[in-house]
């Protein structure tokens, strides 16, 4: 039995046990800004109510699996009013993504995301949140937020628990890309297809395995699993407040550093900041 959904930000098909969340705005590589993340959550929130479902499952429409957080046009975003409660909206909707992600690791149907294209900021922070991530060799990864003058607040837990802080620290401090193979190796894939073609196949097979546990079984040990005091992002108490503070800095970066960095990677030119000796 299948069923369908959908909104303009993303399309929500069940297909027996398997809930998959397509991103859909694939013309503008699928970006992650408020709409998104709603949509996200909301979906996330539907497949969460039916019984049946057992794999949560992310996909994207058009050549990227999404370009991160959506900046627009950086002007209107600084010049926006707080609201009746003070807050700094840009803050707030930082803030946004890291309630999104928590929901993700708080799931207790297992989370897969299969991803075929470019994967950067925010979408790769999507990648390292699910249980399961599957990529095609032409699958790209980056966390370029330092490079334009942003923090990768909200993602960055998430990323440091799949990739441990040596490896978090590499990719972000230096906002380095890398591909499907360097990914699949330090552990932010978990599978890689032999082809981009052969993605789906991969993908159905993994799901087959995961279906075939026992569904208490596995959200059981997910509960474990987070509960270890090794890097127990579900159950970590301190976790709210570090997502706090992180907004707080984001919104800091966006009305400082970003307004060079963003302009700079418009104009397709070196940051200010961004002097090499020759």
């Amino acid at each position: 039995m299948s069923s369908e959904s959908t909104d303009d930000w993303v399309l929500a098909t069940r297909q027996g046990p398997v809930f998959n969340i397509q991103f859909n705005r694939g013309e503008s590589r699928n970006p992650l800004g408020g709409p998104m993340v709603k949509a996200l959550s909301r979906a996330v929130q539907e497949a969460a109510q039916l019984p049946e479902v057992r794999v949560i499952l992310f996909t994207a429409a058009g050549p990227a699996f999404s370009a991160g957080g959506n900046l627009g046009n950086i002007n209107d975003r600084l010049n926006e009013a707080a609201g009746a409660d003070g807050v700094d909206p840009i803050a707030a909707g930082n803030r946004l993504y890291g309630d999104f992600l928590t929901q993700l690791v708080q799931q207790p149907k297992t989370t897969v995301a299969s991803v075929h294209g470019a994967a950067m900021g925010g979408g790769a922070g999507l990648v390292c949140a699910v249980d399961i991530a599957i990529g095609s060799p032409a699958a790209k990864f980056g966390f370029p937020e330092a490079s334009i003058g942003l923090v990768p607040g909200q993602i960055l837990p998430f990323v440091a628990a799949r990739l441990g802080l040596q490896a978090a620290r590499r990719l972000m401090l230096t906002g380095q890309r890398i591909d499907a193979a360097e990914a699949f190796r330090i552990g932010l894939l978990d599978y890689l297809s032999s082809s981009p073609e052969s993605l789906p196949s991969k993908t159905q097979e993994v799901l087959q395995y995961i279906v075939a546990t026992a569904p208490q079984a596995s959200a059981l040990t997910k509960r474990m699993l987070g509960s270890l005091p090794l890097a127990p992002l579900p159950g970590n108490a301190a976790l709210p407040a570090y997502l706090d503070s992180a907004s707080v800095l984001f919104a800091s970066q966006m009305r400082t550093e970003a307004v060079e960095g963003v302009t700079a990677a418009r104009e397709k030119r070196p940051a200010s900041w961004n002097r090499m000796p020759t």
